[in-house]
């Protein structure tokens, strides 16, 4: 048997600070859409969940606010069909289409089938989905 002594690891010559990490964390939201996309996605679900509610966030929410509203629009406006008349209450003949529906749309949720850019127009079908049901499961 011979005995072979374990090299030593390198060690970095430099260990980020906390700032130079967030520094780096920010540049790359900053230079990218999706990041920026998927930042404000997260703040917006957090406002509407009343995370931001807090005094500590009073600030994050003026600025949001503010950069929102004065925000210069330079893309073509979203084109958007009318709100449709709304559906017939389902039946029970309808009930395992709804479920298999609703089992397809979780599926492409799940897998990224269904894209981010998608969510502001399934957002408000989902929320009154939701408040429907909270609605009639807690009486």
């Amino acid at each position: 048997m011979i005995d072979v002594p374990k090299a030593p690891k390198p060690r970095p010559g430099h260990v980020p600070t906390r700032e130079e990490r967030d520094e780096s964390a920010l540049s790359r939201v900053a230079r990218s859409s999706r990041l920026t996309r998927q930042l404000l996605d997260r703040l917006e679900r957090r406002r509407l969940a009343g995370e931001l509610d807090s005094e500590v966030w009073a600030d994050v929410r003026a600025r949001l606010g503010h950069s929102v509203r004065n925000l210069p629009v330079t893309t073509l406006p979203v084109r958007r069909e009318p709100d449709p008349a709304p559906a017939p209450p389902a039946s029970s003949a309808t009930v395992p289409e709804l479920i298999w529906a609703v089992d397809r749309l979780s599926a492409g949720l799940e897998t990224g089938r269904i894209y981010d850019r998608d969510f502001v127009a399934l957002g408000p079908a989902l929320e009154r989905l939701g408040t429907a049901w909270v609605r009639r499961t807690s009486r």
